[in-house]
């Protein structure tokens, strides 16, 4: 008897058709934005989808759907040659570790003084050194996945950036500081015992979903602005933020990300009725203080009920976001899929924010460790399909990570790629450990080597900002300014 995985064929995308089931993309789901690796083809935009992230093989099930039409059978004559030779296509190197070859600016310069406050450590970076963390995600991630549960029903096609983020960026900023002044009166509502007005929350959440169905790197780079002092109002707005990114990656419709985003922005709304010294206690808190803090995913949702006009399923987000997969978590230990996907969505960015956000009695870890924390967890706190596609999405360095790369140069991630997530778009700041570039220059690390298979730039690893002195806030405000200046010199030529 033959086995399922022997009814399997790989074919060429060219020859998928509506109606054929893919079982298997061939690809590790670090290198494509599918919520799932098995799904049945029903329109040709999937076909283009796939095309575009550079997927040329599938495997298909034909006992699950169409098969692969019989070949015509031809005669070969004497004058006509029997055998060809084709030259295969070429694999895509996505983790290409050849050294890299130097060169190449970007039409972007940055204007301005340097934002770095003295030279840091001097150290010699070798192209062939290799990290803790570029070793960890090449040996878990390389592997071809093919055991991922099946679902049935079409897979959405996950969205395209309708704005450059160069002309997002400034309505971003506008929208940022509407939705800070809507969680701060958010918050002072709850804490004196007045319901919430739900409608300034929706029309903020509104326009947060349309900031990020235009380009959702613009809202998620002003997520790195942290504030000790107001961490409840920033940590809701940035939860906010990442949860509607990976609704927009997992390809979820518009009202089911308004929903996601109401209880996002809510989740933590709860947290007004603990004492003020609880919260912002620099030491463990007690046993007793900490049974209290538990109990804010339930006012959090007394407080919804009691307000109009707020959806049940944002509601239920609230509850559910302190929830872990294995039932580890609070406040009624549910299990699995028990928990519902907004509230393994925001519980999982809510862990990410807490853990990359100083607090009173926790200093904050780098995102690219945060990221690698959550994969690891992926193994029973939370749901691994909705690790992989966070990852996906925000990518396993994100924005605003300080990097060395193998041409000894230093820069700042500033745009993640879901089908590369190896090589993202990076801001080129430094020469070396102690030569700052005059003029930073953006840098697409997918970028190749004239007349050669080898990339120009590859990262070696991950740096800690703090220790280098180096602002990296900073670099990004002047990218945003020069990006805004361009853009609006180009509309004024018009």
């Amino acid at each position: 008897m033959s086995t399922a995985k022997e009814n399997l064929k790989k074919i060429s995308v060219d020859d998928l058709k509506m109606g054929m089931f893919i079982v298997n993309l061939g690809r590790s789901w670090l290198a494509h934005p599918f919520l799932r690796n098995q799904f049945p083809v029903t329109s040709p935009k999937q076909i283009k989808k796939l095309k575009k992230y550079g997927i040329r093989e599938v495997y298909i099930d034909p006992r699950r759907g169409l098969d692969i039409p019989f070949p015509k059978i031809e005669l070969v004559t004497s004058d006509r040659p029997t055998a060809e030779k084709l030259e295969a296509p070429e694999e895509p190197h996505l983790y290409d570790e050849q050294s890299a070859v130097s060169g190449g600016s970007s039409p972007f310069p940055l204007k301005g003084g340097l934002p770095f406050s003295g030279a840091g450590p001097a150290v010699s970076f070798k192209p062939q050194e290799k990290s803790d963390s570029m070793d960890y995600w090449r040996e878990n991630v390389r592997r071809v996945e093919e055991s991922l549960p099946s679902h049935e029903g079409a897979p959405r096609v996950p969205y395209d950036d309708n704005v450059p983020y160069a002309n997002e960026i400034e309505s971003a900023r506008a929208i940022q500081w509407e939705a800070q002044n809507v969680v701060r009166q958010v918050m002072n509502d709850a804490r004196m015992g007045r319901n919430l007005e739900s409608e300034r929350v929706k029309r903020v959440v509104n326009s947060m979903v349309d900031s990020i169905l235009r380009n959702q790197d613009a809202l998620v780079s002003l997520t790195r602005m942290k504030s000790l002092d107001e961490y409840t109002f920033v940590h809701s707005l940035d939860v906010c933020i990442l949860s509607l990114c990976l609704a927009r990656h997992l390809s979820l419709s518009r009202e089911e990300l308004m929903e996601i985003g109401i209880g996002a922005l809510l989740h933590d709304v709860g947290k007004m009725r603990l004492p003020a010294q609880v919260l912002k206690k620099p030491d463990t808190l007690s046993e007793n203080e900490w049974v209290e803090v538990r109990k804010h995913p339930v006012y959090s949702l007394e407080i919804m009920e009691a307000s109009q006009g707020i959806p049940d399923s944002s509601k239920q987000l609230a509850l559910q976001h302190h929830e872990r997969f294995n039932g580890s978590g609070y406040p009624f230990g549910l299990k699995g899929g028990t928990i519902g996907t907004y509230g393994q969505i925001v519980g999982m960015i809510d862990f990410y924010d807490a853990i990359t956000t100083d607090r009173p009695y926790q200093k904050s870890i780098q995102p690219h460790e945060a990221i690698r924390q959550i994969y690891e967890k992926g193994q029973g706190e939370f749901d691994r399909l909705m690790v992989e596609r966070f990852i996906q999405c925000i990518g396993i360095y994100p924005f605003g990570t300080l990097v060395v790369m193998d041409t000894e140069e230093m820069g700042i991630v500033c745009g993640v790629k879901p089908d590369a997530l190896l090589r993202p778009n990076v801001l080129v700041i430094f020469q070396n450990s102690r030569t700052p570039y005059p003029e930073p220059f953006l840098a697409d690390l997918t970028e190749k080597a004239d007349h050669s298979s080898w990339y120009k730039r590859s990262i070696i690893m991950p740096l800690d900002p703090s220790k280098w002195n180096i602002r990296v806030d900073d670099y990004l405000a002047d990218l945003k300014r020069t990006l805004r200046e361009q853009v609006t010199a180009v509309t004024a030529n018009l």
